[in-house]
């Protein structure tokens, strides 16, 4: 790196300064006039990178980060804001490699293990290898506030999960059981029950699991296409089973379980697609810009 002048390293540690107490705009333009005397500080290149991210500026913060890599490619605090612009713009494998490459550089970084983590939750969903990130970012700084964060996110939204999955069998279930109920006429049957009963329980289940999740409201799940397909097929075995039992008829429970099936399998997909669009944006403050750029700030 090019030797700076004091004047230089002034306006670098007044920038820091200024992202310290969230002024990024003032920030920004003091970087990038003393960039422009001095292009090959990378430590600058690096305090831009994370401004930028402060003020939202994603795009331009991945070029500012990747300047301060190509003059030092062993920059770890560079390849972590590099990694976090690209997650804000959904580059989800960019942002994967520029994390783990961040943890080769420095395994103790639990700020880059944080990062890591997020990655690998998101893109992977490895449950087990987030879970090993995650604690060993809390045992390089049990104060870790971004680890902290992020496995109290994960746990609300492994709870939310376990909702969603519940309402995918038992709602489609009840809703086709009870159309059944007056369709084939059992109003009047003893065998009536076997198509009332699971109602009254999807309902309970319904209730119950939404009580023990009521902390987790606005956090959405993370459930993958074959979590959906099976609660579907789940909710088409209790309809077909509970259709035959009232009725007898091998068609009949084809026809409930079937309709079940579908009716969970829309509303799963469409939850899906809900989560790819906005999930990503709900948890930004898990690893937010403005902390990022605090933690920039305090590089040397």
């Amino acid at each position: 790196m090019a030797p700076r002048s004091g004047k230089g390293d002034d306006a670098v540690a007044r920038a820091r300064e200024l992202v310290r107490a969230e002024q990024f705009g003032p920030a920004t333009e003091l970087l990038r006039e003393h960039l422009n005397a001095h292009p090959d500080d990378g430590i600058a290149w690096r305090r831009l990178g994370g401004a930028l991210i402060g003020s939202g500026d994603h795009a331009a913060a991945v070029d500012a980060a990747g300047r301060a890599i190509d003059i030092d490619p062993e920059d770890v605090a560079a390849y972590r804001y590099r990694a976090l612009a690209l997650l804000m713009l959904n580059r989800d494998g960019d942002s994967y490699a520029d994390a783990k490459r961040a943890v080769e550089l420095a395994p103790d970084d639990h700020e880059a293990l944080t990062l890591l983590a997020r990655n690998v939750v998101e893109v992977d969903r490895d449950v087990a290898r987030f879970e090993e990130l995650i604690q060993r970012a809390l045992t390089v700084n049990p104060d870790s506030a971004p680890a902290r964060h992020l496995a109290r996110q994960y746990r609300r939204r492994h709870r939310r999960n376990r909702t969603v999955a519940t309402y995918l069998v038992t709602l489609p279930a009840a809703i086709v059981l009870l159309i059944g109920w007056f369709a084939v006429g059992t109003g009047r049957s003893m065998d009536a029950r076997w198509m009332v009963w699971p109602c009254v329980v999807a309902l309970a289940a319904i209730l119950v699991r939404g009580l023990f999740t009521w902390s987790a409201r606005g956090v959405l799940p993370m459930l993958t296409p074959p979590q959906v397909a099976a609660a579907a097929s789940v909710a088409g075995i209790v309809a077909a089973g509970a259709g035959y039992g009232a009725t007898r008829e091998v068609p009949v429970a084809v026809v409930l379980g079937l309709t079940a099936v579908a009716v969970s399998g829309v509303f799963g997909l469409l939850l899906l697609r809900h989560g790819a669009r906005h999930s990503r944006r709900s948890e930004e403050s898990t690893t937010g810009p403005k902390s990022s750029s605090r933690d920039t700030s305090r590089m040397s």
